[in-house]
């Protein structure tokens, strides 16, 4: 297995800027969300998780912003 970095097609690079942007949203803002919209965004980026790890860009540990 390459470490170097593969490229993204841009429906890939448009689904990994929506994990980094709920992310970012969820580190910054989601303690102020409605508790309905925090646990939503939450799941919603364990599932990007998935497409970020895919597709190489080493997205960190899920765990890290409560997932």
């Amino acid at each position: 297995m390459s470490d170097a970095p593969q490229e993204l097609s841009a429906g890939e690079r448009r689904l990994v800027d929506c994990y980094e942007e709920i992310v970012r949203t969820l580190r910054e803002n989601g303690e102020e969300l409605p508790p309905y919209a925090q646990r939503n965004a939450i799941k919603a980026a364990a599932v990007l998780w998935q497409v970020a790890n895919g597709a190489g860009t080493r997205p960190g540990h899920a765990y890290d912003v409560g997932v």
